[in-house]
Parts: C-alpha cells; structure tokens; sequence
C-alpha cells in the first residue's frame, strides 16, 4: 500500500482501470465514457489509497462556485467516497480525509457531501454536520398534453448549461461543467422534452414528476411550466432544484441530506434544495 494518498494527477493506466473498477463494483456508475471524452478535468480531483496499483479506498473532490441568494462563494464537494469491500473498516477514508483536509484546509474553503441514511456518524467523525434539505413540491391535477422528446448529444447538453438562465435563481452552481457532463454521460440526456423554446429534463415515477431542469435563454413562468407538465394521472410534482414558484410545499426529503465541513454559517439557504444536475 503507498505511504501516502496518491492524486489521479499521479495515476498510471492500471489506476485508472482500478478506479473505474471499484466506482463500478460500489455504485454502478461507469465513469470510462466520461474520462474518455475529456470531462474529468482539474475541477474534479481524486485522492486514493493503492496496493500493488490498485485504488481500494477513495475520496473525490469538485472545486465550484455555489451561488447563495445573490452571493458566490468558492467550494469544494466532495464525492465517490469508496473503499474496497474486503477492506472497509480499517480505517482508510479516515486516512484520505486527513491527507485531503491537510491539503486543503488552508484555502478555507467549505467543504460539502450529499450523505446516505446510516453513514452520519463517519462524516460527523470528519468534522461534518448535518444541514437538512427539504423535498420541494406541488399537488397538481391536469390533463396537458405529452411535451415531444428531444435527442441531445454532449455538444447539445453543453449549450443547455453554458446558454441556460440559472433555472434554481436562489442556490446554484457554476464552475461545475464536469459534473454538468457527467450526468450527460450517466443517460440524463434521455430525459430531455420540449415545448415551445423550452427544454425541461423530467422521469416519471407512478404519479409523481421528477422535475430536475427547466433549460431556456429567456426568464421561464414556473406556473407555466407546472402546467404544461400536469399530465393525466400526475398528482405532484417534486423539484430537484429550489423553483422560483409561490405555494411550493415541503417535507422531509427522500434522498438523505447534506452534510458541511466549515468554520461558521450555513452554507445553503434554509428550505433550499442543491440542484441535482450539480450534484457529485
């Protein structure tokens, strides 16, 4: 095993293979089309742990700019927390988090996490706490007519981002084009419908709409968009974003919660919800 945490920076074709692998054997995300086409640049760096070229424990890292009800603040996600299955309880992200924060913590920058139902306690022995995030919603009833799907290739899916108005005006992201792409490159790009100039990205779930981007150049009515999205048979529809939009309900969210290492404050607005197209 290597004395210290390797960089990807540091990586040879056997690590990346590994780091591939375990991403795949852990979460099945398959990071290899994403690599493979230029997305993994300098804003996502990864530390990891290797025996015999191997990578068996992982943390990663996203430098971005969250955008806080008018103010930009530098940050750094963190992501692809993984460590081999034979190997988990020994202590080895720990050994990765201190390395990193060593690293880091001198730019004083906040750090952030979306973390899973059970793992708090490790985060929290991290130097993490929990900041809840709400699930944003409205009840609808309706019969619009089906939006006609799109096909977008990656040059397409680029442009959304780069010529798209902030859809989620009080918390968003910039400087986050990798993870922009990477969702690309997990199948998102499937989900893309349209009406008028209008490209909104959505799955439905039984009756329940998963609304994830509103994508346009001009200011977008939310209320125009909950209705052109009231299909038959659709009783709510859930924001993976905070809407511009009165008379949003909340309740507790379905996808664990968020968890922040930094010196004082609160790094999202109450009741906001991260976009999910940001998140790592």
């Amino acid at each position: 095993m290597a004395k210290r945490p390797i960089s990807n920076l540091e990586y040879s074709g056997e690590e990346f293979a590994s780091f591939f692998y375990l991403a795949d054997e852990m979460f099945g995300i398959d990071f290899g089309e994403w690599y493979m086409a230029g997305e993994w640049t300098d804003r996502y760096r990864c530390y990891s742990l290797t025996f015999y070229r191997n990578v068996i424990s992982n943390v990663g890292m996203s430098r971005m700019t969250i955008v806080a009800d008018g103010t930009a603040r530098e940050t750094y996600q963190i992501g692809t927390v993984m460590t081999d299955e034979d190997r988990q309880g020994q202590g080895l992200a720990t050994r990765i988090f201190k390395y990193l924060f060593k690293q880091h913590d001198a730019d004083a920058l906040p750090y952030f996490l979306a973390c899973n139902e059970g793992v708090e306690p490790f985060y929290k022995q991290q130097g993490f706490s929990v900041q809840l995030e709400p699930e944003l919603f409205v009840s609808v009833s309706g019969s619009a007519s089906p939006l006609e799907r799109v096909d977008v290739d990656a040059e397409q899916w680029r442009r959304f981002k780069l010529e798209s108005l902030p859809f989620s005006p009080r918390l968003y992201a910039t400087d986050d084009m990798h993870i922009w792409m990477f969702h690309y490159y997990q199948g998102m790009n499937e989900d893309v419908y349209r009406f008028d100039d209008v490209h909104v990205i959505y799955m439905i779930e039984r009756s329940r709409l998963n609304l994830y981007a509103v994508l346009s150049p001009r200011p977008v009515d939310m209320r125009d968009v909950v209705a052109r999205l009231s299909f038959e048979g659709i009783t709510e529809i859930v924001f993976k974003f905070t809407p511009n939009l009165d008379g949003v309900e909340q309740r507790p969210s379905r996808d664990g919660q968020w968890m922040i290492r930094m010196n004082e404050g609160q790094l999202f607005p109450e009741g906001c919800r991260f976009p999910y197209l940001s998140k790592a």
